[in-house]
């Protein structure tokens, strides 16, 4: 995923950042540090989540992927959920 996509989603669910700001109490410098992705040619990449179960459960007892929500992207980020490490032996 291209960060600049990052950026874009962000400018369409906030397009006005004083209101954002004015909203969440944050500072607008501190939105602003988002703007790093504007023109960047960084690209993120995620591993599969299956993959990362599979990693997980060498460690973990109870593994599992919950969601994140339902915003832009949101499927790019779920969250891994760990219980019950396994017993060293």
């Amino acid at each position: 995923m291209p960060v600049t996509g990052i950026l874009e989603q962000f400018e369409t669910l906030f397009p006005d950042r004083n209101e954002l700001s004015a909203r969440t109490g944050w500072d607008l410098p501190v939105i602003g540090t988002i703007d790093v992705y504007r023109n960047s040619p960084a690209v993120y990449s995620f591993a599969p989540a299956a993959a990362i179960v599979e990693e997980a459960k060498a460690y973990f007892g109870d593994v599992g992927i919950a969601s994140t929500g339902t915003y832009g992207l949101a499927e790019r980020c779920p969250l891994l959920v760990l219980r019950s490490p396994r017993r060293r032996e």
